[in-house]
């Protein structure tokens, strides 16, 4: 690698490792000073605070460094402005395109490297630490257990749920399992229906099978197509119940859908945070794309503060058009794939103009 492209990289490195580390800082700051006094009065252990807080971590990680990363740029290019540098690259020949490929090998580098772990590893350490606050610091009884994408859920002393899909807005439960236990512990009766719906007040399942137990082993067995479903629980306890997608692998999430789409569930809200999953770690480098324009534009009188003010401008304005982009997928006024990647496509177009714009 050329000694000039060394140089860059170096200096861009020096500068993103300060400004990751700076805003893991101001982030983790805040939101332990936000939680430490409730999880004082949980009686939290200081190692279940420190784990809890370390596992957030990889999820912080890959929320700020698009900011990180529009900053770095910004004030790398505001430095080299400042020193001449920029001056001498032009007057030496050098292609201002060719002197920040380093920056966005980086940012590409950063975003294959975020793209794999929120595939994988940062999904699972947020179920950890959710985990780890609600059931070890609250000390939240764990009522719900997820096992290949099907919801355990425990309804009163000696029922027990096992549902498919938890429709919350529509206050449907699908393809469910109930079973209920004798005192003893041993199955009384299992209830198999296609739908338990909230109706009026109350619980009514639709289209299944009773299947009930004596004590002497012997079966009897009905069907129904509607009648009442012997529920507890009121709609609203099922909130935050429903199936998380943020905190699901990409393979989990994957085979999940599939298997709703089997069964005949509408699934493009799954489908749109699926492609979100792939789109989004490509936001990073796309952010180094837009912030080099901006960057080589600084003159000397322009300080770290409104390269600062810039990247929170341009970040601002991504999110919320992704944020749109994502409600109009989930509510189905637009495919779930230009729902994930509609933000990505509107910025990346702006800054490969831009980028090509620069002058030499």
């Amino acid at each position: 690698m050329p000694i000039l492209l060394k140089y860059i990289l170096r200096e861009y490195l020096k500068v993103l490792s300060l400004c990751m580390a700076m805003l893991l800082l101001v982030y983790l700051t805040i939101d332990f000073f936000g939680k430490i006094g409730r999880m004082i009065q949980d009686d939290a252990s200081f190692t279940l605070i420190f784990l809890y807080f370390g596992l957030k971590i990889p999820k912080i990680v890959f929320d700020i460094a698009p900011i990180g990363l529009l900053v770095s740029t910004l004030v790398v290019l505001g430095i080299l402005s400042r020193h001449n540098e920029i001056v001498a690259m032009k007057s030496s020949g050098i292609r201002l395109l060719y002197a920040t490929s380093p920056i966005l090998a980086l940012a590409l580098g950063v975003s294959l490297i975020l793209g794999a772990g929120n595939l994988s590893i940062i999904p699972l350490t947020q179920q950890k630490s959710d985990y780890v606050r609600a059931v070890k610091i609250k000390k939240y009884e764990e009522h719900s257990y997820y096992g290949q994408t099907r919801l355990w859920l425990r309804d009163g002393r000696n029922t027990f749920l096992n549902i498919g899909f938890v429709d919350v807005i529509q206050r449907v439960l699908h393809d469910v399992t109930l079973y209920r236990l004798r005192e003893d512990f041993t199955l009384e009766e299992t209830v198999q229906a296609k739908q338990i719906r909230y109706e009026n007040g109350a619980w009514m399942m639709y289209e299944g099978r009773i299947r009930t137990f004596s004590a002497d082993g012997m079966m009897s067995e009905r069907t129904f197509g509607r009648e009442p479903a012997p529920l507890k629980r009121r709609p609203e306890e099922f909130k935050g119940l429903d199936v998380k997608t943020e905190t699901m692998p990409f393979t989990e999430l994957r085979k999940y859908i599939k298997r709703l789409s089997k069964d005949g569930y509408d699934v493009a809200r799954f489908r749109v945070d699926l492609y979100d999953k792939i789109s989004l770690p490509f936001v990073n480098v796309i952010m180094a794309l837009i912030a080099i324009p901006f960057g080589l534009v600084q003159t000397r009188s322009r300080g770290i503060a409104r390269g600062v003010g810039i990247s929170l401008l341009i970040a601002g304005f991504y999110w919320i058009i992704h944020s749109v982009a994502l409600s109009m997928g989930h509510a189905g006024l637009i495919p779930p794939l230009l729902a994930g990647v509609f933000a990505n496509l509107l910025f990346l177009s702006v800054g490969v103009y831009l980028y090509l714009g620069i002058r030499p």
